[in-house]
């Protein structure tokens, strides 16, 4: 008599297992406005999510640590080497309506957040106010190492991106003269001047 036994755990939890997609949609997208003026940035994705690698769709409910964080930046004109600009998080004020805020460790340039889980959807939305006049970029992140409440072990990465959203992206090539800005900025990045 023999005893068969298979086992599917990883020894290393740091991996991640799935790829994700979702999109954030900002808006009004208007590329200037007033000092206390609005703009919404809003994510909302389903918690049953087709995984790149094997095209699978995959319930990833219980997320217990997935959103975005945003980095604020005041741009004061640069060029090829330097971006010419500060940190500028506490010229913005944070009005959220789904979701929560976490701590950051750059506090001056970058807030975190948490989605909430709602009727089979993670959901984020916020309302940034601006308190100064000047010219900004955000920046919007991915998620990864994202894990579910039953599962901390499987982990995954959301590749988060802007969709359906004129970024006014010339404002900031604009700034810093000679500078074209690809990949990964061109997806995450929006711009706005405030008056």
């Amino acid at each position: 008599m023999g005893i068969h036994a298979t086992c599917n755990k990883r020894i290393d939890c740091k991996q991640t297992i799935y790829s994700f997609e979702a999109f954030y949609k900002i808006y009004p997208d208007m590329d200037s406005i007033k000092v206390n003026d609005t703009i919404w940035v809003e994510l909302v994705a389903p918690v049953q999510l087709k995984d790149f690698e094997t095209g699978r769709i995959v319930d990833f409910s219980g997320a217990e640590n997935f959103g975005p964080s945003i980095k604020y930046g005041e741009l004061f004109g640069g060029d090829m080497l330097n971006p010419g600009g500060v940190a500028a998080a506490n010229n913005f004020e944070n009005h959220i309506i789904w979701g929560i805020s976490v701590p950051s460790d750059k506090p001056d340039q970058v807030r975190g957040f948490r989605c909430i889980e709602e009727n089979g959807f993670y959901k984020f939305k916020v309302g940034i106010v601006s308190k100064k006049r000047g010219l900004y970029a955000i920046g919007l992140s991915n998620a990864g190492g994202v894990y579910r409440r039953h599962n901390k072990c499987d982990k995954a990465a959301f590749s988060l991106t802007i969709k359906d959203t004129d970024q006014h992206l010339y404002l900031y090539e604009e700034s810093r003269p000679g500078y074209v800005l690809t990949g990964s900025d061109r997806s995450h990045l929006y711009i706005f001047k405030v008056y």
